[in-house]
């Protein structure tokens, strides 16, 4: 069947409403997850002076101790039984554990600016906290969004939804910690902060409790005729699964770049555009922010349209070739003599943000896959793994975030006074290696094989195996 000629079929479509339930709690764990890593330098480095390795370090730590949580909650999901479903006990109640996680995190004493020790202690102790509680939310909500329907393009336009709000919640980190420095606080930014996370943890309570209370769990009675696989058995049989492995190994390269150098962003913006003027910098970047999520919001039901005429593969790849090209014109965009070019940047970002839409549309592709040839349902599993191998893989991107910062030679006690060689090794940096690390994830992706054709194949034969979704 040729792409152009394809429609979902009126039984494979999920409601609108549900749809965007299910979208909203995206925006729940966007809040959390981003906000955690985003306000991380601005609040524990420029705020309290606690060392950018430092930093780095507590995310590589407290990332790797989420990617070892990550099988355990899936595999418990998978397995649990209740009149409630599979996923949904799990989503409730971690959207509030994953509230007050977040909270905890920036009650760390103002006194104890400039003290390495307990800033250390203190910050590791609560990022572990909150990654352990947010797990219990983010896993299983993942994986609820993988079993909403049996159809190769209404998947993409849930992954759709579950972006668009994913970027209309992300409108309100950037301003966070301008806002954290306003005058409403009498120049306290650790209180204005303290504030603030109140506001964030009830929008991420709301948010993450809808789809636990309005999203119907389609293949819950498929899973309540399966026996429990044992946790060993399920992880080897995940990682057996070569398509699983393909679509993992071009995240994981995606990401490694971006994620690597993508803390060195706001500091370009504030020392070499701003020359050292946080509330400026801090202000331009969040305008550069929400111009990209709302572009992002705007370019999503593009992606979707696409990603049925073309196929997700090809959409995938136009997404990668267009932030290899941004990230090389970072080198003009991000100037101090037209500071506004850099908003030019943020929009042209905006569509790489259909990688994402598509790589969660694949996944539960995979998850029919590994169906045909195990007769199991683990979208727990596949979530759950195929997170654990990104956030292992990525952890050590936020030690190298913090040194690269440190090799740099940047100096927060030198405010606007950085050295020319530092600012200019920090763009390079920038620059460089999303380049690099984007041209590797398109040789990986000419691996990948689970095309609409094929995926119309595996459903017939589960449909002839089990009753259809």
């Amino acid at each position: 069947m040729n792409n152009a000629e394809h429609k979902t079929a009126t039984k494979d479509k999920i409601p609108l409403l549900e749809k965007l339930f299910y979208g909203v709690g995206s925006g729940s764990y966007q809040l959390s997850g981003d906000g955690v890593k985003s306000l991380a330098n601005p609040i524990y480095n420029i705020t309290l002076g606690l060392s950018p390795s430092l930093i780095g370090l507590v995310l590589m730590i407290s990332r790797i101790f989420d990617a070892f949580t990550d099988p355990l909650i899936g595999r418990w999901s998978d397995n649990a039984r209740s009149r409630w479903g599979r996923r949904r006990p799990f989503i409730f109640v971690g959207s509030f554990l994953a509230a007050a996680g977040f909270v905890m995190i920036w009650m760390v004493p103002a006194s104890w600016a400039g003290q390495t020790q307990p800033l250390f202690i203190y910050y590791l102790c609560t990022m572990l906290l909150f990654y352990f509680c947010a797990t219990i939310q983010v896993v299983p909500y993942h994986t609820l969004g993988l079993e909403m329907t049996a159809d190769y393009d209404e998947r993409t336009s849930i992954s759709g939804y579950k972006m668009v709000f994913s970027f209309a919640f992300s409108l309100l980190l950037p301003w966070v910690f301008r806002l954290a420095q306003s005058e409403a606080f009498s120049g306290d930014t650790m209180a204005g902060m303290r504030y603030l996370s109140y506001i964030l943890a009830g929008v991420i309570i709301v948010g993450g409790i809808l789809p636990a209370i309005f999203v119907k769990e389609r293949y819950y009675k498929v899973a309540q005729g399966q026996a429990k696989t044992p946790f060993w058995l399920s992880a080897r049989q995940t990682f057996a699964n070569r398509e699983f492995l393909v679509l993992t190994g071009v995240i994981l390269v995606s990401s490694f770049g971006p994620s690597m150098v993508g803390s060195l962003a706001p500091y370009i913006i504030y020392y070499h555009m701003y020359g050292g003027d946080t509330k400026a910098g801090a202000e331009m970047a969040a305008i550069g922010a929400n111009v990209f999520s709302v572009a992002a919001i705007l370019f999503t039901p593009l992606i979707v349209r696409l990603s049925s005429k073309w196929g997700k593969v090809k959409v995938m790849q136009a997404t990668v070739w267009l932030g290899a090209f941004n990230s090389v014109m970072t080198l003009v965009l991000f100037t101090p003599e037209r500071p506004w070019l850099v908003l030019v940047y943020f929009f042209l970002q905006a569509p790489t943000a259909g990688f994402w839409v598509v790589t969660t549309s694949m996944k539960a592709d995979i998850c029919d896959d590994d169906e045909l040839r195990h007769g199991t349902r683990r979208e727990g599993m596949f979530g759950s793994v195929g997170g654990w191998i990104a956030k292992v893989g990525l952890s050590l991107t936020y030690l190298l975030s913090g040194v690269i910062l440190d090799v740099t030679g940047f100096n927060v006690e030198l405010k606007g006074a950085q050295s020319p060689d530092t600012l200019w090794e920090m763009r390079m940096l920038f620059a460089a290696v999303p380049l690099v690390t984007a041209l590797l994830s398109l040789y990986f992706l000419k691996k990948y094989t689970l095309d609409r054709k094929r995926m119309a194949e595996i459903r017939a034969q589960l449909e002839a195996r089990r009753a259809a979704i």
